[in-house]
């Protein structure tokens, strides 16, 4: 046991009881009142009441009989307390807590640390872990009451410490136990968050697990894990099965294969939606890659429209110069896909394609280039040449757009970074710190499912590469293109917005992935604003939190490394200069974590499914003339039955929630202990459910409702 500066009493548990308290999330306050008392007290002794309370997930409990407990006050501590006695003793249960009554030969003050151990023991090593969501501390004389907020697992061979108070570096520093405390605790986080950096691919690091396993507190619980598993395998195979006894011979065959796995919330196949202009708009702003939209305000010098083939698009009656002028002209530009390899007998475009408002305020496209190369064998596609080669030329598109989605605007700027932020913290702040409970529940499950991503799903020879046209080789260069340019403000939607120069309603109207994830970034704005102030009372006590600056330097330097000429840091700071700065960064790795993953992940089933609206990949080469194509050269250019129907599967395994999800606000682990931050919470949550019921009223008179923002659907972390 880490040994602290104060002596040790002689200390003995002389009373035990156990209590249920039920489903439910649990709360210090929410449980009956301690009752434990000594029946003839001793004389020159000190008595305090232990309230232990295990968590509710499965198998949160332990049968180890080891497991001790100590108090470490500011005059004395207990030393080891054997919470349970003997072999034929009661176990530690879930969803129980556990009342104990110490005996204590000296008065240890105020209680300022409490240690909880879980000493290996062969016997019954497996399924030892044991979850403690919070201790309570009774000071039996003085008539008080403390609340220590634990929320870890305490694994075969651990021992954990946790403290009471939210509390900065400064608020600690000439109390030796509560430093000592932290020392301890950040040296053991080390040890356990170790950096594995992804050179090769010019990536943000991740989480070394090659030598430890995933330390549980990052591990999906028991039903996650179970409902992440069973919806991959049944998914997949029950699709799998149905494409070997399908034939494509039509569009309506892609559509069975779609809705194997039950129709999705919004049907792409629907009366035809997908094959229609404004439907390829609405998805331009409103799908799962609402990102890379920019107003245009010059042509670029390969993409040579001929304004004349426009003007019926036009139908302001005003020149392509002057419907740029007015801001009615966009451009989507997916050049970073030039030059992506491709697998034998697939290809993928890198298209470039403009777009118009018109006057019914839809968003529609005028203009088609599928590669950057100007030149006689890239014909710009129009929507007045041939329905065919119009067709094929949005689903060139849409098919570069899905593969540019998955990588640079899904994993690397929302897995990826969110996983960094979690290393970040894990390892430099400890659990008192504000940041550190500010941040940590926006980093729930996302180690686990990304070192899953990274062993089943973006691994040589995963799904995606057997997915995708351009397979491994080309996703690894995309990775790079994309490692290489990543910022970690590309997930920050005001800035976003400007730098697009998208952010005018008036001039875009039906954005929906803008009007609301601007009000959800303010919301969440305003609560960092609120509960950092209550810590930091200047610029000063920001530049002065030493924990806090190795924290951000451990994120420049290990998190983001400079790879492959790739800019150290991508632009997150290696130290925090203001209060504003520390505001701005807490903003958006929550925003990161929680909106903006919603936004591009949790519409692909109705994006992906069916394989004609946004395809993996194509099995034709982009044409090169036009007026050859017809229905039977986009049945031949389409996936073949079993590449679509790997789509379905993943697409909605991907989409789906998990049967233990927390929702944006919802924060049950209560690590805020303080009566302001929690009224701060309160209101954060009062916020947020005024934005999701703005967005349902919107949403009421809307053709294809956007659901993707409500704060109701949008889970804390990635979890999927």
């Amino acid at each position: 046991m880490t040994s602290y500066s104060v002596s040790e009493a002689s200390s003995v548990i002389c009373k035990r009881d156990q209590k249920a308290y039920g489903n439910g999330n649990i709360t210090s306050a929410s449980l009956d009142p301690f009752k434990l008392a000594t029946d003839s007290p001793k004389y020159a002794h000190f008595y305090y009441g232990v309230r232990i309370v295990t968590g509710s997930e499965k198998f949160a409990g332990t049968p180890d009989t080891d497991i001790y407990v100590s108090l470490v006050g500011s005059k004395a501590c207990t030393g080891k307390m054997k919470i349970v006695s003997g072999w034929f003793s009661t176990g530690i249960s879930a969803q129980y807590y556990d009342d104990l009554l110490v005996e204590s030969s000296a008065d240890l003050g105020e209680v300022l640390v409490v240690i909880i151990g879980n000493p290996a023991n062969w016997v019954v090593s497996a399924g030892s872990a044991w979850f403690v969501d919070f201790v309570d501390v009774h000071d039996l004389q003085r008539k008080t009451k403390q609340e220590f907020p634990c929320y870890h697992w305490i694994e075969d061979g651990d021992e954990i410490s946790f403290t009471e108070k939210t509390m900065t570096l400064k608020d600690v520093k000439n109390n030796p136990v509560l430093c000592r405390q932290r020392e301890q605790q950040l040296e053991y986080q080390k040890a356990r968050y170790k950096w594995e950096p992804f050179e090769d691919l010019a990536l943000p690091s991740g989480i070394d697990v090659k030598v430890k396993k995933l330390p549980s507190d990052e591990q999906f619980g028991a039903s996650k894990g179970f409902d992440f598993l069973s919806t991959a395998l049944a998914s997949k195979g029950t699709v799998m099965f149905k494409a070997a006894f399908t034939e494509i011979k039509s569009l309506a065959n892609y559509e069975e294969l779609a809705t194997t796995l039950g129709a999705p919330a919004f049907s792409s196949f629907e009366f035809a939606r997908w094959t229609r202009d404004e439907e390829f708009g609405r998805q331009i702003l409103n799908g799962v890659n609402p990102v890379v939209i920019e107003k245009c305000t010059q042509l670029p010098p390969n993409f040579p429209v001929a304004a004349n083939l426009i003007e019926e698009s036009l139908v302001r009656g005003l020149s392509l110069e002057d419907e740029m002028k007015a801001g009615h002209i966009y451009i989507c530009n997916l050049k970073v896909m030039d030059g992506i390899t491709c697998q034998p007998g697939w290809y993928c475009a890198a298209p470039i394609c403009l777009l118009y408002v018109n006057k019914k305020k839809q968003l529609i496209p005028i203009a088609i280039q599928l590669k950057q190369k100007p030149g006689s064998d890239n014909p710009i596609f129009y929507p007045t040449d041939n329905w065919a080669d119009w067709l094929l030329a949005k689903l060139y598109y849409q098919s570069a757009s899905t593969q540019f989605h998955q990588i640079a605007t899904h994993y690397l700027p929302c897995h990826a970074a969110m996983e960094v932020y979690s290393m970040g913290t894990m390892r430099n702040l400890p659990d008192a710190h504000p940041v550190h409970k500010l941040l940590r529940p926006h980093f729930r499950y996302t180690m686990s499912i990304n070192t899953k991503a990274r062993d089943k799903l973006i691994c040589d020879g995963g799904s995606i590469d057997k997915i995708f046209a351009i397979g491994g080789e080309g996703r690894k260069q995309l990775m790079r293109i994309g490692g290489k340019a990543y910022s970690i403000h590309w997930t920050n939607i005001e800035r976003s917005v400007k730098e697009r120069g998208v952010e005018d309603p008036n001039l875009l109207p039906g954005y929906h992935y803008r009007d609301d994830g601007l009000k959800i970034w303010k919301a969440i704005e305003d609560f960092v604003t609120d509960i950092l102030n209550e810590f930091y009372a200047s610029d000063e006590d920001v530049k002065g939190d030493s924990e806090l600056q190795n924290w951000a330097n451990d994120i420049y330097t290990n998190g983001f490394p400079g790879h492959q000429g790739s800019k150290q840091g991508h632009e997150f700071p290696n130290t925090i200069a203001s209060k504003a700065q520390l505001m701005e960064l807490c903003t958006l790795i929550i925003f990161t974590g929680s909106a903006q993953h919603a936004a591009v992940n949790f519409g692909q089933h109705e994006m992906y499914s069916y394989s004609p609206n946004a395809p993996p990949g194509l099995r034709l080469p982009p044409p090169t003339i036009k007026g050859k194509a017809d229905m039977q050269t986009l049945l031949d250019t389409l996936p073949d039955k079993n590449s679509a129907a790997l789509a379905v599967a993943i697409s909605h395994m991907l989409s789906q929630f998990s049967g233990d999800e927390l929702y944006f606000g919802n924060f049950p682990a209560e690590r805020f202990t303080e009566a302001k931050a929690q009224n701060l919470i309160a209101r954060f949550r009062k916020a947020l459910d005024e934005i999701d019921g703005h967005i349902k009223e919107r949403n009421a008179q809307l053709d294809v409702p956007y659901i993707y923002l409500l704060p109701s659907r949008i889970p804390n972390s990635i979890t999927i």
